[in-house]
């Protein structure tokens, strides 16, 4: 059977709870409940199960209404960034009850039970993994490495899944009476039999003690991964350090985020404007880049910067918001991630040819050049005519036009065949060698055959981001879920809340030395932390991490809508608070809000498991 053939059916297995009975034709055989331990120390039925777990974080859930739900990669992008302040994306924008977040309330919306779905199906497979292989680090004689490092890999996952349900289900720890409040069952057998809530620190204890497990048990395996897309001794270091975090345990959090990033490198410029689709040397865990089991299916299809979806549906690829494009630019103007993004001041790159109407940086909050009905997309009003004959003149468009495909030419890094579409397709504009709708195209000049090149730009919402691209035709890519950037700013923080703000600040520039060129941060005190958490935002942004960063942190949650005419004002679509008053807008803001942002425990769970007593858990009044 073929490798697609068997990750399809093992996915399948891990949607419905099950294993595959294993005979010389395991795979073959119709999925059956039950499996014996023995059947799983046969290192090729171990392999494919490890393989299944994997595949679960990139397969396809849902029907096709919501058929960008890839596992990990979904998860991350609705809830650990749609729901905190700094993206704005088409997708989400206009889903009842996101901004407003009365879904986290909601035991039965989509929202608050894809990542209990999610994160416990991983858990229920790692369970079958970790029961039937017998082996611990004091005692494992007989077996062989590979399966050790399989029970390992196991064990990392089933901590990976509790670390996030905890980030989502949990009390931040300022409201958790140091650890002591009910949040999340624990299941450490497979199936889903009735169990009690438990406590955030019997939660933490078990990933604790998992990840100390999965250390001893990779260094006696001898063995590593064969993919980036596993997990391996250094990816159960870095959820080690995220799971810190959480506690405030900040030298577990500062000691595991070192060990976790030996190895690996910080990225140069050059691979930082390669797309995120393929691998270096500062990637430590990412997506399987293969479209075997997603097709259009993939994270990328949607959320990349010239995703298929991304024109077809009108949504744009996601949009930073300029509050936080502002910050990192208060600390330095010549960032370098500030080139990811479409903003005000990028009109100054605009060559005068391009922009002889004079487009203003205020003209990002002219109604005639930003569609606020339309999340905020670049409007087609006032275009380009190339022809003469109109009096439209000089656009947005135009500029936009210039700069996405100046982007595509002299910025973007990666290989241009790997990211082309057979229609030409790029991020957000179409290439046309014919400039049939002159009243749309731009005219860009000529390609190296002598053809006239015109852009025809399509949807473009204010913001948009050019960090992420896919290959193409089906949008697959190797979308990072953990990287040495992450666990570097991990310690930078970790060593400020210890004290030691000479350590912070060399972690710190670790990164922002590579990002601002020449640059050196010698800030002290608040300033030192602020600079850390801006770095943190704008070098993870779309990774999945600031609703969590945010909760952590104990800060309010800040998103400012775009107001016609009133360059004061913010970017995010204005239907966000569409009918609010200061007042309801400030309460939804803060951090009391919906019980401390924590989500509510899905009535799927409750339903059934009458071991659940929704009564204890801790409700914080809303201020």
């Amino acid at each position: 059977m073929k490798k697609r053939s068997i990750y399809i059916a093992m996915s399948a297995i891990a949607a419905a709870g099950l294993l595959a009975s294993c005979s010389s034709d395991y795979l073959d055989v119709k999925p059956k409940t039950d499996i014996s331990e023995a059947q799983l120390t046969d290192p090729s039925a171990a392999k494919s199960l490890i393989g299944g777990i994997y595949e679960a974080m990139n397969c396809q859930y849902a029907k096709l209404e919501v058929n960008q739900n890839v596992g990990e990669a979904q998860v991350n992008i609705c809830c650990g960034e749609a729901a905190g302040s700094d993206l704005n994306c088409g997708l989400w924008t206009a889903l009842p009850g996101l901004r407003t977040w009365s879904y986290i309330t909601d035991p039965g919306s989509y929202m608050t039970v894809l990542p209990w779905m999610y994160y416990y199906n991983l858990i229920n497979l790692s369970n079958y993994m970790i029961k039937s292989i017998p082996a611990s680090s004091e005692d494992h004689a007989g077996l062989e490495g590979e399966l050790l490092l399989y029970k390992a890999e196991a064990l990392t996952m089933r901590a990976h899944a509790y670390t996030r349900l905890l980030g989502y289900y949990g009390n931040r720890w300022e409201d958790s009476d140091n650890g002591e409040t009910y949040c999340i069952v624990i299941r450490t057998e497979p199936g889903t039999d009735p169990t009690p809530l438990r406590k955030m620190n019997e939660v933490l204890n078990l990933i604790y003690s998992d990840l100390e497990e999965a250390c001893k048990l990779y260094d006696a395996s001898g063995m590593d991964r064969s993919a980036k897309y596993e997990a391996n001794k250094s990816v159960a270091l870095g959820i080690w350090a995220r799971a810190a975090m959480i506690k405030h345990d900040w030298q577990t959090a500062a000691d595991k985020a070192a060990e976790a990033r030996k190895g690996y490198s910080i990225m140069n410029e050059s691979d930082l404007f390669a797309g995120f689709f393929t691998d270096n040397s500062e990637i430590m865990w990412s997506m399987d880049p293969t479209e075997l089991t997603t097709y259009y299916w993939s994270w990328g299809s949607h959320y990349a910067c010239n995703g298929a979806y991304v024109n077809n549906w009108q949504i744009g690829a996601g949009a930073i918001n300029i509050d936080l494009y502002n910050e990192a630019k208060k600390i330095s103007g010549n960032d370098l991630r500030l080139k990811f993004f479409w903003t005000p001041d990028k009109l100054a790159e605009i060559p005068r040819s391009f922009n002889p109407g004079k487009i203003k940086e205020s003209d990002f909050w002219n109604p005639k050049m930003v569609d606020k009905n339309n999340i905020l997309n670049m409007a087609g009003t006032d275009v380009y005519d190339r022809t003469g004959k109109d009096t439209l003149g000089y656009g947005m468009l135009n500029c936009l036009g210039w700069w996405l495909n100046n982007y595509r030419e002299n910025v973007f890094t990666g290989k241009a065949a790997d990211i082309a579409n057979d229609d030409n397709q790029y991020n957000s504009f179409i290439l046309d060698y014919t400039g049939k709708d002159v009243k749309k195209a731009v005219r860009l000049g000529r390609d190296a055959n002598g053809n006239n090149m015109y852009a025809m730009v399509l949807t473009t919402p204010f913001g948009v981001q050019n960090k992420f691209w896919s290959y193409q035709p089906y949008g697959n890519m190797a979308m990072p879920w953990m990287r040495a950037s992450e666990m570097a700013l991990t310690e930078a923080e970790a060593y400020y809340m210890l004290g030691d703000q000479g350590k912070a600040r060399t972690a710190l520039n670790e990164v922002q030395s590579k990002r601002i060129p020449g640059y050196t941060s010698t800030r002290s005190g608040e300033s030192l932390l602020d600079e850390i958490r801006v770095s943190r935002r704008i070098e993870l942004w779309g990774e999945g991490f600031n609703f969590l960063d945010l909760k952590r942190w104990n800060v309010e949650r800040v998103r400012r809508i775009w107001k016609a005419n009133d360059t004061t004002s913010g970017n995010c679509v204005p239907d966000e608070q569409a009918g609010m008053s200061e007042a309801d807008v400030a309460r939804i803001q803060s951090v009391k809000y919906c019980n401390g942002w924590r989500f509510a425990l899905p009535s799927r769970e409750y339903n059934y498991n009458d071991s659940v007593n929704v009564g204890l858990l801790k409700k914080i009044p809303n201020q």
